[in-house]
């Protein structure tokens, strides 16, 4: 994150504050008021000098009544903090498994209602729909 992007955020509308997220002190004066949902996307992987483990404690011991989302890497960090206390634990090989499920569903059922006989039906077209699809989040700030 570059400070120098708060500018353009709070132009938009959102609320943001900078300051290093391993710290309780920082993530305690960054939001004034009622935190009823913490959201740490990033996994381990990508992250530096913390993990999803460290940030649920934290995030659990500021805003104690809050719900804590969490990111892992794999089936036995993601048991690991369920058991540490997440109230949900994102895992991104698990997301993409379901967003390719979705999408080989919508070509199956566009192949079974629209298929002639005698003509291929190829992914081409579930796949056009579901990059305009992923082209309308980015043009709207969405990220998928």
């Amino acid at each position: 994150f570059h400070e120098h992007i708060m500018p353009e955020l709070r132009k938009r509308g959102v609320t943001c504050a900078y300051g290093d997220i391993s710290s309780p002190d920082v993530l305690e004066h960054a939001h004034h008021g009622e935190v009823r949902l913490v959201i740490c996307s990033i996994p381990d992987s990508m992250l530096q000098g913390v993990t999803n483990l460290r940030l649920l404690q934290i995030a659990k011991q500021v805003w104690p009544e809050a719900d804590v989302i969490v990111s892992a890497d794999n089936p036995r960090q993601a048991h690991s903090l369920y058991e540490a206390g997440a109230d949900y634990v994102l895992r991104t090989a698990k997301l993409c498994a379901e967003r390719l499920h979705t999408l080989i569903s919508d070509h199956s059922s566009h192949t079974v209602h629209h298929h002639h006989v005698g003509e291929e039906v190829k992914l081409a077209s579930v796949f056009a729909a579901f990059k305009e699809k992923d082209k309308d989040h980015i043009t709207k700030g969405i990220l998928v």
